[in-house]
C-alpha cells in the first residue's frame, strides 16, 4: 500500500492551491531522516542475510524467514530514493512505463512479504513452544521447512499484488503551455454505481490482508505462547524441577541443547515480538489516513492532507531501519555475525599490512568463528 502515497501526490499536483505545501525547512528534515533511514536500512539488512550464509547456525527455518524479511526490506528500500527524487521534482512520472509498472507494484509486494514473514514466524514459534516440536531444532532438517514455507511466503504476496501490476498505467497530459506530463497512476475498471468501487475494495482487501488479519494472527499467537511460557514456569516451580547439569555425557548433550535451545527460544519470540510491535505502530498511522483519503471526502479536501500523508508515510519505512538494529541487539548469534563482518571488512582493508592489529583482528575474527 506504500504506492498510495505517491498517487495521492501525483494526483495533488493537477490541482494546483488545493494542498497546502510543505514548508522547506520541514522537507529538508524529512528527507534528511529518509536518508539516514535509507543507509541504516540498506547496510543493516545486507548485514542481516550476508550473516545467513556466513554462518551456518542462522540457516534454521526461523532466521531463514528473519533473512527474507531481510531482503524484503532491502529491496523495498532500494527504491526509496527514486520515488523522493520524482516527488522533489513535481513534475509528475520522469522513469517511463517499465518502472510505473515496476517500483511501487514490488514494493507492495515487500510489504506483504514482511507481514507474510510475521505470520510464518509466530506460527513457527507457536507449534515449535507450545505443540513441543523443538526437537526438530536439534536435527538436520533446516531445510525442509523452509523450501516449502518461503517460496510461500512470496507466491502468496505476488498474487496478492497482481492488481497493482495489471492496473497502474502511466498516463499523459499536455498543459496549455505545450508542456507534457505523465503520471504513473492506478486505473481500475469502473462500476456502474461508483467510479472507484474496485480500487476501494481492493484498498480494503490490502488493508486486511497487509495489516488486519497478520497482526490479529501474530498477536494471538505471541499470547497464547507468553501464557504456555508463564503456564509452564509455574508448573515448574510448584514440582520444584530443576535441570541437572552432573548427568551422564549422552544426556548431557541432549540437555544442554534443550537448555540453550529454550533460553535462544525465549530471546528470538522477544524479538519477533518487538519487529511486530514496530511494524503496528509505524504502520497504523499511514494506514488510518489513507482510509480516511479514501473513503472520507472531507478528508481528501483538507489542506494539509499531503504534508500528513508525507509523515505517516516516512514512519512506514521506520521499521526498515529498526529490525535490523533489534537483531543484533536482542539475538547473539546476529551480534555476534555482525561483529564478524565488520572485522572482515576491517581485514580486508588491512591486507596489504602485517601489523600487530591485523593479526589480532583475525585472532579475534577466529574466536568469534569458534563461539558461533
Amino acid at each position: 500500500m506504500n504506492d498510495s502515497y505517491n498517487s495521492t501526490a501525483a494526483g495533488g499536483t493537477n490541482l494546483p492551491g488545493k494542498f497546502i505545501p510543505e514548508p522547506f525547512g520541514m522537507t529538508v528534515a524529512r528527507l534528511t531522516l529518509f536518508g539516514i533511514v535509507f543507509l541504516a536500512a540498506v547496510i543493516g539488512n545486507f548485514f542481516v542475510f550476508t550473516a545467513s550464509f556466513r554462518n551456518r547456525r542462522l540457516r534454521t527455518f526461523s532466521y531463514c524467514l528473519i533473512t527474507n524479511l531481510a531482503i524484503s526490506d532491502f529491496v523495498s528500500m532500494f527504491w526509496v530514493p527514486f520515488l523522493l527524487v520524482n516527488e522533489q521534482l513535481n513534475a509528475g512520472w520522469i522513469y517511463g512505463t517499465f518502472l510505473c509498472r515496476f517500483i511501487n507494484p514490488t514494493q507492495v509486494v515487500c510489504g506483504l512479504v514482511t507481514t507474510n514473514v510475521h505470520v510464518a514466524i509466530a506460527i513457527d514459534r507457536y507449534f515449535s513452544i507450545v505443540r513441543g516440536r523443538l526437537s526438530k531444532s536439534c536435527n538436520h532438517s533446516r531445510y525442509r521447512r523452509a523450501r516449502v514455507i518461503v517460496p510461500l511466503v512470496w507466491i502468496v504476496a505476488v498474487v496478492c499484488s497482481l492488481p497493482t501490476y495489471i492496473f497502474r498505467e502511466l498516463y499523459s497530459l499536455t498543459l496549455k503551455s505545450g508542456e507534457k506530463i505523465e503520471f504513473c497512476l492506478e486505473s481500475f475498471p469502473l462500476m456502474e454505481d461508483s467510479k472507484d468501487g474496485y480500487r476501494q475494495m481492493y484498498s480494503v482487501f490490502l488493508f486486511f490482508v497487509n495489516y488486519v488479519i497478520p497482526i490479529s494472527v501474530s498477536t494471538a499467537l505471541y499470547g497464547k505462547i507468553i501464557l504456555h511460557l508463564k503456564k509452564t514456569k509455574l508448573e515448574r516451580k510448584k514440582l520444584g524441577r530443576k535441570f541437572s547439569q552432573r548427568n551422564s555425557a549422552t544426556s548431557k548433550d541432549a540437555k544442554v541443547c534443550s537448555n540453550n535451545l529454550t533460553e535462544l527460544e525465549k530471546r528470538f519470540i522477544s524479538m519477533a515480538i518487538i519487529i511486530v510491535m514496530i511494524f503496528f505502530f509505524c504502520y497504523l498511522p499511514y494506514q488510518v489516513v489513507f482510509l480516511l483519503a479514501e473513503f472520507a471526502d472531507y478528508a481528501t479536501s483538507w489542506p494539509y492532507l499531503r504534508i500528513l500523508m508525507s509523515v505517516v508515510y516516512f514512519l512506514t519505512w521506520l521499521p526498515n531501519a529498526l529490525n535490523p538494529i533489534c537483531y543484533g541487539a536482542m539475538d547473539q548469534r546476529y551480534a555476534k555475525a555482525f561483529r564478524m563482518i565488520c572485522l572482515s571488512f576491517k581485514d580486508n582493508s588491512d591486507s596489504g599490512s602485517k601489523n600487530q592489529t591485523g593479526s589480532l583482528s583475525r585472532a579475534h575474527s577466529r574466536r568469534l568463528t569458534e563461539e558461533l
